[in-house]
């Protein structure tokens, strides 16, 4: 594991947890110099497979990007002032793909760092799409810092100050 962090990567979503995340990610990329990545991961309504089976029109696909473009957009606004916004190099992307594989996809140089919530989904959730901080963890070449944010309703942005309890974990690199 490299101990010099260029980019930051960082889960986002819009929840309380990835505006956490996304808080810690940007202390993260100004204390090392770092570029700040912010991932926003998307996939149709029903899956891929769905999709697959009964695709939809390209310009329904577009409004589904677009949609998760806004929300990458609004979160990074709503959870860093302009002030950090404008000091750090910041190049947000927007992936379809499930998040886990995304984020681990988005952060596979052992000089990245990635930044995710611990995540507020229930079971059930989790049964069918998994968990997201769980593949990363199992998954990624580089360290993973999860976040634990105080709320856990999993709703929309918070404006100010969502306090986190941030934890490096190092990833299993299966090299």
């Amino acid at each position: 594991m490299s101990e010099i962090v260029q980019r930051v990567v960082v889960g986002v979503n819009g929840s309380a947890g990835s505006v956490a995340a996304l808080r810690q990610a940007a202390q993260e990329a100004a204390r090392h110099d770092a570029v700040l990545c912010p991932v926003i991961a998307w996939t149709p309504p029903g899956g891929e497979a769905a999709d697959a089976v009964n695709p939809a029109p390209s310009d329904v696909r577009a409004h589904w990007e677009r949609a998760a473009r806004n929300r990458l957009m609004k979160t990074c606004e709503d959870a860093l002032d302009a002030d950090t916004r404008r000091r750090l190099k910041i190049y947000p992307r927007i992936v379809r793909a499930e998040a886990g594989p995304a984020l681990v996809a988005c952060s596979r140089h052992e000089n990245d760092m990635l930044v995710m919530g611990a995540g507020s989904h229930g079971p059930v959730h989790r049964f069918f799409h998994g968990s997201a901080s769980r593949h990363c963890l199992k998954h990624a070449h580089c360290p993973v810092l999860v976040v634990h944010s105080e709320e856990t309703d999993g709703e929309a942005v918070p404006d100010s100050g969502t306090e986190s309890r941030p934890r490096l974990v190092p990833a299993h690199s299966q090299r």
